[in-house]
């Protein structure tokens, strides 16, 4: 699930920040960290923009005084400053038109 927190830095960037979430994990018997199996094919900037998104929805639908109208995207934070990666703009680029468009999946 993302987080939604008030943006107390005053930097001139939105009032609210989403924290995407990462792909859930679990403790091997060796303790070490994995994927849940299920999640392990979903792309990590596919999981954490579609689930940032559907808590902007949520948030949107709950507040009537305070919506989030503008998002933001840190390109460095999200990976999306290199020049060689494709798979990470295209994975965000997906969650973006599956939430203005759910049925286009």
């Amino acid at each position: 699930m993302a987080q939604i927190l008030d943006n107390l830095r005053n930097d001139g960037l939105p009032s609210l920040v989403v924290v995407p979430p990462s792909r859930p994990l679990r403790r091997t018997a060796a303790g070490t960290l994995e994927v849940v199996p299920e999640f392990a094919t979903e792309s990590p900037a596919y999981y954490a923009t579609s689930r940032a998104f559907e808590a902007m929805e949520r948030w949107n639908s709950r507040n009537d005084s305070s919506k989030i109208e503008t998002v933001v995207f840190d390109l460095p934070l999200l990976g999306m400053d290199d020049p060689a990666d494709r798979s990470t703009p295209n994975s965000v680029l997906r969650a973006m038109a599956r939430s203005l468009d759910p049925e286009a999946g």
